[in-house]
């Protein structure tokens, strides 16, 4: 019983040291939370039951009542989160400050209010650069092949109601990526470069290693990145859509805002938000799914058209574009994994 209480009582002064965290006790605490990667804001809006996780995004401003006070969190819509806090970081206190906030949020059900506690923050630059050198030194030192899993499955349960028709088959790993990223870069690049004769070796090779380099650090097949990213934007880190979508993985502004991407025109910045995005729309599914070309297909429709209309339509929606997106991703995945 003595113990629970002390444990309780270290549990408040992490969330009262939340204003006066340097950057390595931030870490200390993310790491005794089990937190290895940050969620984007998202999570926080389709959140439903009780988690503590890291997210990406945007605060807009703070409310104080003496010492204590909410921050307000930008959602991917425009909207606001709020998150509540003992403590407000001084350094948080001004507006659309880029952050990473350790929260811990509940919410009972879909139609409930969120309730959000601030556990920590650290400045999303700091934290980026914490996040470049780790797969920097995964990348070097271990030099494997990066999971190819989550976009397939060795179950197939059925389609669900809502799935578009004439989809082509589950992708088949017959030619599974055997090389190190270092050996597998020139590939990529030659590949890319191929595809928009436009961009310079230095171009093609700086898009490939951004596609590698992050699929190894938030475990994604780099191969459906690099089909995601080919019907996105054709390999074109300038691409503009009559949306308003930008760059390579075409991040709408205010996901941007909302993944901490600064500059989308910025090839290393576009495809960090990118693929952090698609790993979180993976994920997503394939718990609630527990079946891999289901999740795929509905982690697509939610890259596409967001994940709100996939709840909304209980399923894909019924979108030409978003479905004719859908096949083009999966037809050339299966064209660069030999399927």
């Amino acid at each position: 019983m003595k113990r629970f209480w002390v444990l309780i009582g270290l549990w408040g002064a992490m969330i009262s040291a939340g204003s006066a965290q340097t950057l390595s006790e931030y870490l200390k605490l993310r790491q005794s939370l089990g937190i290895t990667q940050a969620s984007g804001v998202q999570a926080l809006e389709t959140l439903v039951g009780q988690r503590t996780l890291e997210v990406s995004g945007i605060v807009k401003g703070s409310v104080r009542i003496g010492d204590a006070g909410t921050l307000i969190l930008e959602t991917s819509d425009g909207g606001e989160i709020h998150v509540d806090t003992s403590k407000i970081p001084e350094w948080l206190t001004g507006s659309s400050v880029p952050a990473r906030l350790l929260i811990r949020a509940s919410r009972a059900t879909e139609t409930s209010g969120l309730r959000a506690t601030l556990l920590g923050a650290a400045a999303e630059a700091d934290m980026r650069k914490v996040d470049q050198a780790a797969a920097q030194k995964r990348a070097t030192a271990s030099a494997k092949t990066p999971p190819s899993s989550s976009p397939s499955t060795t179950r197939q349960r059925g389609r669900p109601a809502k799935m578009p028709g004439n989809l082509p088959p589950p992708p088949k790993q017959t030619k599974n990526w055997s090389l190190p990223g270092s050996d597998a870069l020139p590939y990529y690049a030659q590949f890319i470069r191929q595809r928009n004769k436009r961009l310079s070796a230095a171009e093609a090779e700086k898009i490939a290693r951004g596609i590698i380099g992050f699929s190894i650090q938030y475990g994604v097949d780099a191969r459906l990145i690099m089909a995601m990213v080919l019907v996105e934007s054709g390999f074109n880190p300038s691409a503009t859509s009559r949306a308003g979508a930008m760059g390579l993985g075409q991040l709408m502004p205010g996901t941007a805002r909302g993944m901490g991407v600064s500059n989308a025109y910025d090839t290393t910045e576009n495809l960090w938000g990118t693929v952090r995005l698609v790993r979180g729309h993976l994920e997503k599914y394939n718990k609630k799914t527990n079946d891999g070309y289901e999740a795929l297909v509905l982690a697509l429709a939610a890259y596409n058209a967001g994940s709100g209309a996939v709840r909304r339509h209980g399923g894909v929606p019924p979108f030409r574009e978003t479905q004719n997106y859908i096949r083009k991703v999966i037809t050339t995945y299966q064209s660069l994994i030999g399927g």
